[in-house]
């Protein structure tokens, strides 16, 4: 078994599913108004830069750990397990976004 394979992200192909849609919403979204100083785009591109971070620091403290560089085994099992969450948080809001977006659909005109 190679080390690389056991470090793969399983999430890697949602985070660029999301990322490309935040690319789009960013590219469509009206500017900001009033007092709100970020848009749902910015915000949505900011959080997924930080799903992103975590998973990068997971990815390296276990590699870390696989590798014999360092014997944090707990810290790289807190990493792995912080990131699956903010995957999974990340994935929640997406299901959200879409089955509001869904809904809007739905609406008669």
């Amino acid at each position: 078994m190679k080390i690389a394979a056991a470090t793969t992200n399983p999430f890697a192909s949602h985070l660029l599913e999301l990322q490309r849609l935040s690319r789009e919403a960013q590219a469509v979204s009206p500017p900001t108004t009033g007092s709100s100083n970020a848009s749902f785009a910015g915000t949505l591109n900011q959080a997924l830069e930080q799903v992103s971070n975590i998973q990068q620091q997971a990815d390296q403290k276990i590699t870390a750990v696989t590798t014999g560089q360092s014997q944090d085994t707990l810290g790289a099992v807190v990493a792995l397990q912080r990131a699956d969450l903010s995957m999974q948080l990340l994935a929640q809001v997406r299901n959200k976004a879409l089955k509001a977006y869904e809904e809007i659909i739905k609406m008669p005109v």
